[in-house]
């Protein structure tokens, strides 16, 4: 029990330590997580395009498949270029998927008349709209997703302990 309970110490240290690096390094964290995102892409495309250069097959699913994959190449370099409109970009995306998603839930709520989900889901959508429209959103919700990570770390490890 004792050796697993050092595998998990390590687990533990590891989401501490991530928590602490997007609590106090937020930018520096959204910039390396969106070049990783970019150079993947990028990699994955360039793999596509790999594939079709070996067949040079003209089927119509390979040369979509080509054309994806050159999109995609073209969205990893824009993402490269330009960080920061995608971070922005990600934020109104979340931000609308959040605001619409509360909206459905407040829909369902209203249909069956239940009161505390109707207001939690205007709750959801003011939140979803906020992070939609301000820029400053990304800083916070980066830091509270760092304060999650060492929550989990911190009460995971004092659960292991006991």
């Amino acid at each position: 029990m004792m050796k697993s309970a050092k595998k998990h110490t390590v687990h533990w240290l590891i989401l501490a330590a991530l928590g602490i690096f997007l609590i106090i390094g937020h930018n520096l964290a959204l910039n390396i997580v969106t070049k990783i995102i970019a150079v993947a892409l990028i990699l994955t495309a360039a793999g596509g395009v790999a594939g079709w250069w070996k067949t040079k097959s003209r089927r119509t699913e390979d040369i979509a498949a080509l054309i994806g994959s050159a999109v995609f190449c073209l969205i990893g370099i824009w993402i490269l270029l330009n960080t920061n409109a995608f971070i922005t970009l990600i934020n109104v995306v979340l931000g609308l998927l959040i605001a619409v998603s509360s909206g459905l839930g407040l829909y369902r709520a209203w249909k069956a008349g239940l009161r505390l989900p109707m207001i939690l889901s205007c709750v959801g959508i003011v939140l979803g709209m906020i992070i939609a429209c301000n820029n400053a959103a990304t800083t916070w919700m980066t830091v509270a997703e760092g304060i999650g990570l060492l929550y989990a770390a911190v009460t995971g490890f004092l659960a292991e302990r006991t």
